[in-house]
């Protein structure tokens, strides 16, 4: 949100006890599209499978529109999934995103742009995925489920107000950092939890109404037709428990206070968790803080891991360009670097 205040100054004349804000601001709307037996679906080349609309935001709907044969642009046994705004009065610029879910609610590839969309406008990804990889088991695609999902960024929304200036002083907002002191106590004491995280036979007390606030994995996983959701358990195999308690607490507090960039492969296993759940500023302050104790021995494993995130990791990957671009040689001699 970017506030921008017009206040009418006191002359000598009088004062004009008016205050007139424009707030410009984006608003996100995300939806999903579930297909039991995605392999039964027959469409010919360039014939979409609709959602309906399932994604509002203000006067504008956007559908989800899944091609399984793909269209004319993709390739032999590839897909194109595109969203279309179905309803609106005028012109918006919006970021959009398209992800595939197993049926975990593990997000397996996402693609995002900006574009701008007016009524019966549809943008999307040719080759956006083979079919095949939708049927690999190991990858999480069990049942033959697949859950498409896609959000919409709008962006520049306009709201203007014009108000009478109170001659009373305005009340002080709560200083920040108690609102994080409280949470924090929130997260120690796990009081009034509903939902718990099992991690290494170990279950941590969350509350899944602020893991699904900071998190959209969490809160895909805790929507109502997922396993999460009935059982309140989400189990977590693939990040150890240490890595997990900084991760909530960044959560609950926006802040840590332990310090994990004194050992790099901590920090790094916390920057994978955090892309993995995408608790983006979580990444980014990885991203920061890793990026001032990059040296030779290891900047090509960590460019390789910046690129994979994206760019919410952006600063990581431009200093290790930097530092590889300077000491070429070298870096070409190292381990990382021939992996």
């Amino acid at each position: 949100v970017s506030p921008k205040q017009i206040i009418f100054p006191s002359t000598e004349h009088g004062s004009i006890d008016m205050e007139a804000t424009l707030t410009v601001t984006k608003q996100t709307g995300l939806g999903r599209f579930r297909i039991d037996g995605f392999s039964g679906l027959y469409r010919k080349k360039g014939e979409p499978v609709s959602s309906g609309p399932v994604i509002e935001i203000g006067d504008a709907k956007w559908e989800i529109l899944v091609y399984p044969a793909g269209n004319e642009r993709c390739k032999d046994g590839w897909i194109r999934v595109s969203v279309r705004c179905v309803s609106g009065q005028r012109v918006v610029r919006a970021v959009y995103s398209v992800a595939v879910l197993n049926n975990a609610g593990e997000v397996k590839h996402r693609l995002e742009e900006e574009a701008t969309f007016t009524s019966g406008d549809g943008w999307g990804f040719d080759n956006f995925i083979r079919q095949e990889r939708l049927m690999d088991r190991s990858k999480g695609f069990s049942d033959d489920v697949v859950i498409f999902e896609a959000s919409v960024t709008v962006l520049g929304q306009e709201d203007f107000k014009l108000q009478s200036m109170s001659p009373e002083p305005r009340c002080a907002s709560a200083p920040s950092d108690d609102l994080s002191s409280d949470l924090r106590v929130l997260w120690d004491s796990g009081q009034h939890s509903d939902l718990c995280l099992e991690v290494d036979s170990t279950r941590l007390n969350v509350h899944s109404s602020i893991l699904s606030s900071r998190s959209q994995v969490f809160a895909r996983m805790l929507a109502s037709d997922m396993t999460e959701a009935k059982t309140r358990v989400i189990k977590i195999v693939d990040v150890n428990l240490d890595i997990i308690r900084l991760l909530c607490e960044y959560i609950y507090t926006g802040t840590l206070h332990e310090q994990p960039w004194e050992n790099l492969e901590t920090a790094g296993a916390l920057l994978q968790a955090a892309a993995k759940y995408q608790v983006n500023g979580l990444v980014r302050w990885c991203s920061d803080k890793i990026s001032t104790s990059l040296v030779v021995e290891t900047v090509a494993e960590w460019l390789v891991l910046a690129s994979q995130i994206g760019p919410q990791a952006e600063t990581l990957k431009s200093k290790c360009l930097q530092l590889a671009a300077a000491n070429l040689s070298e870096v070409q001699a190292t381990d990382g670097w021939q992996r």
